[in-house]
């Protein structure tokens, strides 16, 4: 994690999570990560492909911080929480006459922002021990984007969508169980883990042909860290 993600996660936690102890319920999650990112804007011409022209035809980075607050605790934990994020990637502009590319720089943002509904089985750390909590949820999508050219914005929108996630989480406390008893008591984080998850995404004004699609042309996967309060 470079150190700006670092320090907002523990900006965030400061003013968020009481201290508990190990027989409280939890307070929510932190979860920050980051993905490659490619939006699948190509797919509505049947014979062109402005973004692959401007931009090319790799992904980039997609950043995410997602805050959620616990609704529920039993048989694992059910949150409501809220997603945001950052993408951008340059490209030159090309020209409309010939199609080639021109030396004007042009760039594509996107903020997305979601409303989260999470499942997570963390009654396997919990309860029995095992080190993994694997995690599932739903999503409202709403991708904020800009386009600039040499610095001034050209166009912006917002597309609206929903998306599906999988994913699973290694607890790091099992390494060292007392450290983790240390932090939890000291600053409330109860578990600390690494996770991977894989999103399918429809971020297109639900079929909208006046939009753009936004949805990743691939699966989206991302990784990071999950701090549980």
């Amino acid at each position: 994690m470079k150190p700006a993600i670092a320090a907002l996660a523990a900006v965030a936690l400061a003013a968020a999570a009481p201290a508990r102890g190990a027989d409280t319920k939890p307070w929510g999650s932190l979860q920050l990560g980051a993905g490659p990112y490619s939006p699948n804007i190509d797919s509505e011409f049947a014979s062109a492909s402005p973004y692959r022209d401007v931009f090319g035809g790799s992904p980039a980075a997609m950043f995410r911080l997602q805050l959620s607050r616990a609704l529920w605790t039993g048989s694992g934990t059910l949150e409501l929480g809220f997603r945001t994020g950052f993408f951008s990637k340059s490209g030159h502009a090309v020209s409309s006459i010939d199609g080639s590319q021109t030396a004007d720089r042009t760039s594509f943002n996107v903020v997305p922002t979601s409303i989260v509904v999470t499942y997570r089985a963390d009654q396997l750390w919990d309860r029995l021990g095992i080190p993994l909590t694997p995690y599932a949820s739903v999503a409202f999508e709403r991708y904020n984007w800009w386009v600039t050219k040499q610095d001034k914005w050209t166009e912006s929108g917002a597309t609206n969508g929903y998306s599906g996630t999988l994913g699973m989480a290694l607890v790091l406390n099992a390494v060292d169980p007392s450290a983790a008893r240390e932090i939890e008591h000291e600053v409330g984080i109860h578990a600390t883990s690494l996770y991977f998850d894989v999103t399918w995404a429809k971020v297109n004004d639900f079929g909208s042909k006046k939009s753009w699609d936004l949805s990743e042309n691939r699966l989206f996967w991302s990784t990071g860290l999950l701090l549980v309060f």
